[in-house]
C-alpha cells in the first residue's frame, strides 16, 4: 500500500512537471518595424509598452523591435516625442511562432495662437538722433530727452535754445536761422497744432513741459513729406 502511495505521487510529480514545461514553452515572438506615416523613415528608440503585462521595449537604432510572449491577444502602445500616441490592438502572439507587424506613427500637429510681436524704434537717446540725421534727406538738428535731463530745463522754450540755429523771443516763440515766428512752424508729433496768437505761425513753446517730450526736431530745410507753410524751420515736438 506504502509503494502504491509513492508510486502516485511520482506520477502525479511527472505529471505537474510536463504540465509546467508545456505552459512554460507556450509563446512566441512579435518583431516589426516603426516608421513615419509620411516619409517612410523609421523612428528609432520609440517606447512601446505591451498593456496586458506591462513589459516595455524600445525600437533599436534601425527602427526594429522584437518582444517574446505567451500565447494570446495584446496590445501595444506606441510613443514618441514629436508624434501622436499610438495603440494597436488584436495583435495575436502564436506558439512558436514569428507575428510580423509593421507600425505607423503620424507627426503630432499643434496649432500655436497668433502671436504679435511689435517694436519701437528708439528716438530719446544721442545716439537714435545721430542715426535720424544719417538718414533724413533734408538738414536737421535736434535735443533728446537725454540732453534735456542734464540741462535741467524744464519746458521746451528753454531746450529748443540749446539746438544749433535756434533761439527763442520772450521764451515762447521760436526764430530758426534768425527767420521769426511769421516764418517758422510748430507741430506735435507730425500733427498742426493751432496756436494761442492767431498773428503768429509758431505754437508757444513754454506751455509744453520736458517732462512729457522724447525728443525735439527742427527741420531746417524742406522734404516731399513736411508742410510747405514754413521758410525758416519746423520745429517737431515728440511726445513719450
Amino acid at each position: 500500500m506504502e509503494k502504491l502511495q509513492i508510486t502516485l505521487r511520482t506520477i502525479l510529480s511527472v505529471f505537474l512537471t510536463l504540465i509546467s514545461i508545456s505552459l512554460f514553452s507556450q509563446t512566441g515572438t512579435v518583431r516589426g518595424n516603426l516608421i513615419d506615416d509620411v516619409n517612410g523613415e523609421t523612428i528609432p528608440f520609440a517606447n512601446i509598452i505591451v498593456a496586458e503585462t506591462g513589459d516595455g521595449m524600445s525600437t533599436d537604432l534601425d527602427g526594429k523591435f522584437s518582444v517574446e510572449l505567451p500565447v494570446g491577444i495584446y496590445t501595444f502602445n506606441v510613443s514618441y516625442i514629436g508624434y501622436a500616441d499610438l495603440s494597436v490592438s488584436e495583435i495575436e502572439v502564436i506558439e512558436n511562432d514569428v507575428t510580423l507587424i509593421n507600425l505607423r506613427l503620424k507627426e503630432e500637429s499643434e496649432v500655436l495662437q497668433e502671436v504679435v510681436v511689435t517694436a519701437k524704434a528708439v528716438r530719446n537717446t544721442e545716439a537714435a538722433l545721430m542715426t535720424i540725421q544719417k538718414k533724413a534727406p533734408g538738414l536737421l538738428n535736434g535735443i533728446t530727452t537725454q540732453a534735456i535731463k542734464r540741462s535741467g530745463d524744464s519746458d521746451v522754450g528753454s531746450a529748443i535754445k540749446r539746438v544749433t540755429g535756434v533761439s527763442v523771443e520772450g521764451g515762447k516763440h521760436v526764430v530758426v536761422r534768425g527767420l521769426g515766428d511769421r516764418y517758422s512752424k510748430t507741430i506735435l508729433n507730425g500733427l498742426e497744432v493751432p496756436g494761442l496768437d492767431p498773428d503768429k505761425n509758431s505754437v508757444q513753446l513754454d506751455i509744453f513741459p520736458t517732462n512729457l517730450v522724447d525728443n525735439i526736431i527742427v527741420y531746417k530745410s524742406f522734404t516731399p513729406d513736411l508742410p510747405g507753410d514754413f521758410s525758416g524751420g519746423m520745429v517737431n515736438i515728440e511726445t513719450k
